[in-house]
């Protein structure tokens, strides 16, 4: 049974009365012992979904009040999962145009097991005697009558992310499968070059409402490491107005590729996009005056998942994709600040958004105890260009999990002010923090720090994705490096000082100002779609237990 946080609800309800502004931020509505997939019914209203008991006998629902999402109903048993041997894993719920839903629905077989997650992830050829299949079952006469669950593929899947009903009433769902590739065994033309994972997507289609299915051409991505890397999974659909479908995918390269179909049946094959991601799947959904929010992990550089989700990402586009805006997190892990459990999954990975009725963006996030988070987002939001550093009231939007010497302390001048306190105080371990803003191709950062008599140079960073604050590569990967200190951009110690970095993708360089001086330009190190988070970090390569101060921080980025 889903455990809901009553107070943070009540918060945020209350919050969210006494702001009154439509640009409100992501939002915790509850705490969920396990995922629940929100489906927006005909009338507007929500409903939540999962599947349930022992061995998961029941698919059953919630139906959320009139506030969008934040009070839920009990649990309603809708229909009963055949027993015998087999678990049922999870499901993927669908609102069709006859105002029906559809149930889709994985079952582990009887053969084999699968490890818990992906610190257990299996070695290429230890799946194949493993059954993950795939159900489904809809509703008729107004959901008031079930059919009895049934096979449409038979196999390994991997997890169900996304549904679609295209204009032409096609019902689209994609999954990724299982094959017997291997690296001894791998394929011929350019395959002989090369190895594409483990996994293929794939998509089921019906044109009779779920009657009959009928089988897509598979799609595949290479992959960095030939021992454990799945290769192409956990597809998403979406229609785009011009009537293509585009699907993004799940891949360990780095970043997301893409597929686009004119029908849903025959697929392109598969691109790099610009849009950086770990090892973890997407959510996207349209809104209702028709841009797209997306939601994923641009995380990278952490052995977790390549790359690691410890927290999700949202962008908005308002040319079906093409560009972005935003890049700013919209859920943490919530135990990050915890070294990571010894097994099974965590962090923030699995987005599923639904749109509500007014104009938000409700989503379920997380993976493992005490993970998984019912969010809530204004859209808008995405689209602010300013952002400001409050240490008394936002500390946890400054990562520092992984370190030492990092922290919030009083201003040595002002009683009532806090300020962010940065030291190498163990040589064993890093002293370094990083902060999200919103995304710009151009913009102006501006930070007012003290460098305290004694201190070691520290190390300033403007890159375009999240990677955990003791990256020893933070430097190697970011957009803009500035160095303050001895040796390097000199500001005298014991002092406050104002550090400006104006940055300009199409110039390819940052101008740099220190208390109203050049200090010299900086120069683009690659190519990129806009920098949205700032790093600091200890170069001290013992220890320093004077360090720097932060009183503040301000981003404005360029339209």
């Amino acid at each position: 049974m889903p455990r809901w946080e009553a107070g943070a609800v009540t918060a945020a309800l209350l919050l969210a009365a006494s702001t009154g502004t439509p640009a409100e931020g992501p939002r915790r509505l509850a705490l969920l012992d396990e995922p629940i997939l929100v489906l927006r019914m005909a009338d507007g209203s929500l409903t939540g979904w999962l599947v349930q008991g022992p061995d998961g006998a029941q698919a059953v629902c919630r139906r959320a009040s009139t506030d969008n999402g934040q009070t839920w109903s009990a649990a309603e048993t809708v229909c009963a999962l055949p027993g015998g041997p087999g678990r049922w894993l999870g499901l993927e719920p669908l609102l069709d145009r006859e105002g029906e839903v559809h149930l889709f629905l994985l079952r582990y077989g009887q053969e084999g097991t699968v490890g818990a997650g992906e610190g257990e992830r299996v070695l290429v050829g230890e799946l194949v005697d493993t059954r993950l299949d795939l159900w489904a079952t809809r509703s008729h006469e107004g959901q008031s009558r079930w059919d009895e669950p049934r096979m449409l593929w038979k196999g390994y899947t991997g997890a169900l992310n996304s549904v679609a009903q295209l204009d032409s009433g096609r019902i689209l769902l994609p999954f990724s499968y299982l094959t017997s590739r291997t690296w001894a065994n791998r394929g011929t033309g350019l395959d002989e070059w090369t190895f594409m994972g483990q996994f293929d997507c794939v998509n089921v289609y019906s044109d009779d409402g779920g009657e009959s299915w009928a089988l897509s051409a598979s799609l595949r991505t290479p992959v960095p490491d030939i021992v454990s890397a799945y290769g192409a999974v956990e597809p998403v659909v979406i229609q785009l107005r011009d009537g293509r479908v585009w699907m993004l995918i799940r891949t360990q390269q780095g970043r997301l590729y893409e597929s686009f179909s004119p029908d849903g049946a025959q697929w392109s094959a598969p691109q790099p996009t610009e849009l950086l991601s770990s090892d973890s799947p997407v959510g996207i959904v349209r809104l209702g005056d028709g841009r797209l929010v997306l939601l994923w992990n641009n995380c990278l550089r952490f052995p977790y998942a390549y790359g690691g989700r410890h927290v999700l990402h949202a962008a908005i586009s308002d040319d079906e994709g093409k560009t972005w805006r935003g890049f700013r997190e919209v859920a943490r892990d919530p135990r990050r600040n915890e070294p990571p459990p010894p097994n099974g999954d965590f962090g923030t990975a699995y987005p599923f958004p639904t749109a509500t009725g007014d104009g938000q963006v409700i989503y379920c996030t997380g993976q493992g105890a005490g993970r998984v988070l019912l969010m809530r987002l204004c859209p808008d939001w995405l689209l602010e260009r300013r952002q400001t550093a409050d240490f008394f009231g936002r500390t946890e939007e400054w990562h520092h999990f992984g370190t030492r010497g990092v922290g919030f302390a009083q201003h040595p001048r002002r009683p009532r002010a806090t300020v962010l306190s940065l030291c190498k105080t163990d040589p064993h371990w890093p002293a370094a923090v990083t902060w999200n803003f919103p995304s710009g191709r151009s913009g102006r950062l501006k930070i007012r720090l003290m460098p305290r008599p004694g201190c070691r140079p520290l190390l300033l960073g403007l890159t375009d994705h999240f990677s955990v604050p003791f990256d020893l590569e933070d430097h190697l990967n970011s957009l803009y490096n500035l160095r303050l200190g001895a040796g390097c951009v000199e500001v005298a110690e014991g002092q406050w000082h104002d550090v400006i970095l104006a940055w300009d993708e199409h110039a390819r360089r940052c101008e740099v100002t220190v208390d109203g001086r050049p200090a010299g330009p900086l120069h683009l190190r690659r190519e990129t779609l806009g920098a949205c988070y700032v790093r600091l970090r200890s170069l001290a390569e013992d220890v320093d237990t004077a360090g720097w101060l932060v009183e503040a921080v301000t981003v404005e980025v360029g339209p």
